[in-house]
Order: structure tokens, then C-alpha cells, then sequence
């Protein structure tokens, strides 16, 4: 399976855990391919293996078997610190707690990226505003997160994850804390930012309503892949 276009490539890929002296797999020989510019949903039941899907491709999970390329790199040769590396350079994550620190403003939070790159702390803070602002934040960026609303929070972590430009965006259940307007407020913004930036986004949800914001959907089941894998869409 190969396209010169794809960004994310998963060749057998499987996950174990063991469980006693029982191996479980969480994901069990996924094939996927999705292009550059893409908005996916994976999709399944509690239980189903799409988190562990996403942590593997994503490389915050180490695989058990098979390999995942992302722009042709097999980060799953990578070392722990290559791997870490990569990721910031390459990737954005937003969780559906939100995983701001509490400690930090607003402003902060979105600038930690860039700063863990090794990017100098005026011109972290200066692409920190300018991406709140992209994200109709720029009013709250000396707040704490406890002084905002769970939108608000999910905007300042979307903020964090784009800040850097990734090539990747990766979601798990991006509006699952969220009243029905606000989860309806930051798929229109993923939307949006997967049209201007042209960054491919992955998104993790058990909501059909997410799932018709974009453009193709993975359907996973006890671990392996039921519907959705045979490519991309154009």
C-alpha cells in the first residue's frame, strides 16, 4: 500500500497488553491510508480500540507489531526521544479534557510548543497571540483555564495544537465535555482550519453528528477495522 501523497500510513499494525498471562489485542492488523489534507473520524463503540488507534498512529503508544510512516518516517523505529521530537515538529494533539496546565494563562499554555522546540520566548509569545487570535481567543489570553468555559478551554487547546503548523492534528473526542453549540462551534473551527492550513485532521468520536463534519470515516470494531480503510476520498 503506497501513495506519494499520504501522510499517514499503518502496515499491520497491532497493539497487545497482557492480562495475566492472557495477551489481549487492543488493535489487531490495521491497514489504513489516509492523504495529505484529509479529515477523518475514527469511529466505534467505548471499548473498541479507536483511542489506542489513534495513540498508535500519533506515536504515543509503542506498537507491538507492523510499522506506521508518517510523511515515510517509521516512527515506530524511532527512540523515545526522536519520537517525542518528531511529534513536536509534526504534530498537534487536543484531548477531550483538554489538558490545559491550570497553573499557566491561556497565552502560556499555547506557547509551550513552540518553547519546547527551542524557539525564543518573544517570538513563542508573539505566535501564541497571533494563533489565539485565529481562534477568537485573543480576549482571554491572560486568563486560567478556570476562569473559562469549556468551549473556551477546548478553543485555547485547539489554539496549543496549532501553533506550530502541523502536518497532523490529532483529536479524541474533541467535543465530548462540550453542550451540543459549543461541540457544534470547534468542528466548524476543525473544519476550517483543515481548509486554511491544509493540516490532515484525525478525529476520535462515538458522535454521528461529529463524524458528518469530515470527509471519510473509519469504522473500527474489537480492534480491527470493519469499514472506511480502502484509501481516501478525493
Amino acid at each position: 500500500m503506497q501513495n506519494n501523497n499520504s501522510v499517514i500510513e499503518a502496515r499491520d499494525v497491532s497493539k497487545y497488553y497482557l492480562a495475566g498471562k492472557e495477551r489481549f489485542a487492543a488493535i489487531s492488523h490495521i491497514n489504513i491510508l489516509i492523504s495529505k489534507g484529509e479529515f477523518i473520524s475514527v469511529m466505534g463503540p467505548s471499548g473498541s480500540g479507536k483511542t489506542t488507534l489513534l495513540n498508535c498512529l500519533s506515536g504515543l503508544d509503542r506498537i507491538s507489531e507492523g510499522a506506521v510512516l508518517v510523511n515515510g518516517s517509521n516512527i515506530a523505529e524511532m527512540s523515545d526521544t526522536e519520537i517525542s521530537r518528531f511529534r513536536a515538529r509534526n504534530m498537534g494533539f487536543v484531548f477531550q479534557n483538554y489538558a490545559l496546565l491550570p497553573v499557566f494563562t491561556t497565552v502560556e499554555n499555547v506557547e509551550l510548543p513552540s518553547l519546547i522546540l527551542g524557539e525564543r520566548a518573544s517570538a513563542a509569545r508573539q505566535k501564541a497571540m497571533r494563533t489565539l487570535e485565529l481562534v477568537g481567543m485573543g480576549n482571554r489570553a491572560d486568563f486560567k483555564p478556570s476562569q473559562l468555559s469549556g468551549g473556551e478551554q477546548q478553543r485555547a487547546a485547539i489554539a496549543r495544537a496549532i501553533v506550530n503548523s502541523p502536518e497532523v492534528i490529532w483529536a479524541d473526542e474533541p467535543t465530548g465535555n462540550l453542550d451540543t453549540e459549543s461541540g457544534r462551534v470547534i468542528m466548524e473551527m476543525f473544519k476550517e482550519l483543515n481548509r486554511t492550513l491544509s493540516s490532515t485532521v484525525v478525529v476520535v468520536t462515538h458522535d454521528e453528528r461529529v463524524a458528518s463534519y469530515t470527509h471519510r470515516s473509519i469504522h473500527i470494531m474489537d480492534g480491527r477495522i470493519v469499514d472506511g480503510q480502502a484509501g481516501n476520498q478525493s
